[in-house]
């Protein structure tokens, strides 16, 4: 679609407001409603033995008379028969407004309706018919319709965020399973007739994240085109990845072609693919509670995403079309909600607009944490030029493979003897694989379901724990090396580990673990200089790795970086006073922020946004601390720190967001150590250490408040617990030194019940 004004002289205009918008932008209106008028006079439409009273000005189209007619939800008109495989229409088409569409349908169908307000869509299906019903604010003339036509009154249904996080949890089960994703899921979304058994029918799994990364030329059309379009397209044009409408309250055209099969097919064609929500729009004034109908909409985009198989990590472009200055502040909360909304429902987050609009506002934010930036731009410049440059954007803004840019619109062009209406995109898009460890810790969750815990062991040496799917927990293996501090690991993409820790000179030491090729010798990183306290690492999806210490001829907070073809940097002073080892947290792609007990007994930390700079120390007040802060960060982009209070036992606690930062709270409890904050099983929960020994633990309700910390069964700890982190713990993993020195472990199953503690063995230091 264009996403620049110009795109509006030829728009159907439904109301006399989104008229007047246009007008301001010098653009003439092609056709408008009236704003009052009475009741219209109605004609009757007899269709497989139903009749329908409809408004008499409202044309009737028979789509077996016009098999390339265009099927378009922008004006009123009533669509009878199956629509053409290859629809000529224009793909500037957007909005919505009450239309039919009337095809016919089983003849033993059961009468069901059923509206989703968020796609002010209505679907029927009765004997003989299905039908497909648009609206624009106000659907009682479409009741009207049915009613006429003794089709039963539509059951309203959107898609439920809090449902979908829960079933994105049972996704990443399943995958820990090998099941693939979607396994699980597919038996509560949709019920299949008995089978034989021994031969379970089973969902494809979702496609991987990596069918819409992608360099080079791409179109999208309004329309899905046909499988023999798109075989011809493959043939004889230059591009290779396609932009398909899927789903929102103005999609215009109709989709008879895209289907979970359409999708998997082309994708084995070998096209890629950017998904495509249109929403509502600034320009049209329909925004007028941004986090909520944002809300709403992610959650639709993500139902509508997983019908056509794309799975987590996907991500989701949302069409905003170009809006006057004065909806700029509406048009941002909107998108940053929507941003927040894609990742609390693990998919990642696009945005499509006009340079001179929505791509500049957001491009203005990119560094100021107000919102919450998407991971992928999408920008409407049509300047003829096929790459991703715009002067609206800052050096570093979306600048790792993160953009697109539609350069053409409006174009008509034939590849293989095939016609399509189209507008022109070149993408560089290259989004990093699920992998990477957001928060430190001696213990890392695998993509693979598996786990690693490691551990300073009798000697002074690395002692490793590892499970596997298949096989469960190993016992403790000696790695070897001199190890003078806590270990520090992290997941690097899918199938690399790598562990930090301080040797018995004071330098930083790495030992690296490759699936297939086993486990490297043990490297000293000397350029370092000596640490003054244990390292603390974190690592990114593409293998770009910050290792976090004190400093031991100061108490400055110290960083080298590790990036991929590039080797190690560093090390970088960033200033500040540390009275703790620092606590780093990646909050969002690209954003990391590290926490440590400060000066005064407060609470500071630094932050480094996707541009690469890093901001200087500050205090966020909340002391005085009584011991380190440790952190972590939910899915949203929120960060939760907790430490132990100051003259008492008790665990206290801040979060922070672009809202800014909110705390101290007391949570309570009686704590001997240290908290453990982690994200895992959908929510951040948090461990400690209690008297005699006691591991206890406390997480927030979904209505938000904390629950009241809970005893768990296990006892004996001989120091404070820690617990795994990355991507794939979608279950709690907690480890901690227990009776005889041992390792010991226990975990919580997706269920909430825990499994019995165990002793994993080993001599821990």
């Amino acid at each position: 679609m264009l996403a620049n004004q110009l795109s509006w002289m030829a728009r159907h205009v439904r109301t006399l407001a989104a008229c007047a918008v246009l007008a301001a932008l010098g653009v003439p209106a092609a056709a408008t409603d009236a704003a009052a008028s009475p009741a219209p006079r109605l004609k009757q439409v007899s269709y497989l033995g139903y009749t329908f009273a409809v408004p008499s000005s409202w044309p009737v189209i028979n789509d077996a008379d016009h098999p390339r007619g265009c099927v378009r939800f922008d004006d009123h008109a009533v669509y009878l028969g199956v629509p053409g495989l290859n629809q000529d229409c224009p793909s500037w088409l957007v909005g919505t407004t009450e239309a039919l569409l009337i095809q016919p349908g089983p003849a033993g169908a059961a009468s069901a309706a059923v509206e989703n307000p968020t796609a002010r869509q209505i679907t029927v299906t009765a004997p003989r018919i299905s039908l497909t019903a648009t609206f624009d604010t106000d659907p009682t003339q479409i009741y009207r319709i049915l009613a006429s036509a003794s089709l039963p009154a539509p059951a309203i249904k959107a898609a439920n965020p809090a449902q979908l996080a829960d079933s994105r949890i049972l996704g990443a089960r399943a995958r820990e399973l090998g099941e693939g994703a979607g396994a699980l899921t597919a038996g509560r979304q949709e019920r299949h007739p008995a089978r034989p058994a021994g031969r379970p029918r089973r969902r494809a799994p979702a496609l991987p994240s990596e069918v819409t990364d992608f360099r080079g030329r791409g179109f999208d059309a309004c329309a899905a085109p046909s499988r023999s379009y798109m075989r011809a397209w493959r043939r004889s044009s230059p591009y290779r990845a396609v932009g398909i409408y899927i789903g929102g309250a103005d999609r215009a055209c109709d989709q008879r072609n895209l289907t979970h099969g359409w999708v998997r097919r082309e994708a084995r064609a070998g096209w890629h693919f950017f998904p495509m929500y249109v929403g509502p729009q600034a320009v049209f004034r329909e925004i007028s509670a941004p986090v909520r109908q944002a809300r709403r909409a992610a959650a639709d985009a993500v139902a509508q995403a997983r019908r056509l198989g794309f799975g987590p990590r996907t991500p989701l472009y949302y069409d905003m079309e170009a809006y006057r200055p004065r909806q700029t502040g509406r048009a941002l909360r909107f998108l940053s909600a929507w941003s927040a909304s894609l990742h609390a429902l693990g998919y990642l987050s696009g945005v499509y607009s006009s340079s001179a609009s929505g791509i500049e506002d957001l491009a203005q934010q990119y560094s100021r944490r107000t919102y919450a930036m998407p991971d992928v731009i999408y920008d409407a410049l049509w300047n003829g030029s096929p790459n991703t440059a715009d002067r609206v954007y800052e050096s570093g803004e979306w600048g790792n493979h993160q953009r697109l840019h539609q350069y053409a619109g409006n174009v008509t062009q034939t590849h293989g003897h095939d016609t399509i209406d189209i507008d022109q995109d070149y993408l560089n898009v290259d989004l990093p694989l699920p992998g990477g460890t957001f928060e430190a810790s001696p213990a890392v969750s695998l993509p693979d379901g598996g786990v690693d815990a490691f551990f300073e062991g009798r000697e002074r040496r690395l002692w490793r724990a590892k499970r596997t799917v298949r096989s469960g927990w190993a016992r403790p293996a000696d790695m070897g090396g001199a190890v003078r501090s806590v270990p520090s690991a992290v997941s690097i993409g899918a199938r690399s580990l790598d562990v930090f820790y301080k040797g018995k000179d004071g330098r930083l030491w790495e030992v690296s673990f490759r699936s297939g090729r086993g486990r490297r010798p043990a490297r000293r990183l000397a350029m370092m200089g000596i640490l003054g306290g244990a390292p603390r690492a974190v690592a990114q999806a593409d293998g770009v790795v910050d290792v976090f210490w004190k400093g031991s001829a100061d108490r400055h907070l110290w960083y080298g970086q590790f990036r991929p073809g590039r080797g190690w940097r560093g090390p970088r002073s960033l200033g500040g006073r540390l009275a703790s080892y620092p606590s780093p947290v990646e909050s969002s792609p690209s954003t990391l922020q590290v926490f440590w007990e400060g000066t005064g007994r407060s609470l500071w930390h630094v932050t480094r946004g996707p541009s690469g700079r890093w901001t200087r120390p500050a205090s966020l007040g909340m002391g005085p601390l009584g011991g380190a802060p440790h952190a972590t960060a939910q899915v949203s982009g929120t960060i939760e720190v907790f430490w132990k209070g100051s003259g008492n036992s008790q665990m206290w606690a801040a979060s922070g967001g672009p809202g800014g930062w909110r705390g101290p709270r007391d949570l309570g409890g009686h704590i001997t150590d240290a908290p453990w904050p982690v994200t895992a099983a959908g929510k951040v929960r948090v461990l400690w250490r209690g008297p005699g020994g006691s591991l206890w633990e406390t997480h927030r309700t979904p209505r938000g408040r904390w629950r009241r910390p809970v005893r768990i069964r296990a006892g004996g700890l001989r120091s404070g617990p820690f617990a795994a982190s990355g991507p794939a713990s979608d279950r709690l993993e907690v480890f901690w030194k227990g009776r005889g020195g041992h390792l010991w472990w226990a975990a919580m199953r997706l269920s909430g019940a825990w499994t019995r503690a165990r002793s994993l063995g080993g001599d821990v230091a």
